[in-house]
């Protein structure tokens, strides 16, 4: 009992102490980026997929470009 709530405890802490990190990675873009998709989506729906740095990406919602 004790080896399997050692565990247990191990990888809640690796889950709660990584997930944060891929969390903030995944939706952290640059000012160029966020230029190339502005760019990329002029004209577009919001919704639509559009190729920036070669990585597939949405386009945002107006309302949300606002927000930032």
């Amino acid at each position: 009992m004790s080896k399997l709530l050692t565990t247990m405890l191990a990888v809640t802490f690796a889950a709660a102490t990584l997930t944060p990190i891929a969390f903030a990675a995944k939706h952290e873009m640059s000012k160029e980026s966020a230029a190339a998709l502005a760019t990329a989506c002029k004209g577009k729906k919001p919704g639509d997929e559009v190729t920036v740095d070669k990585k597939k990406v949405k386009c945002p919602d107006a309302k949300a470009e606002m927000k930032k």
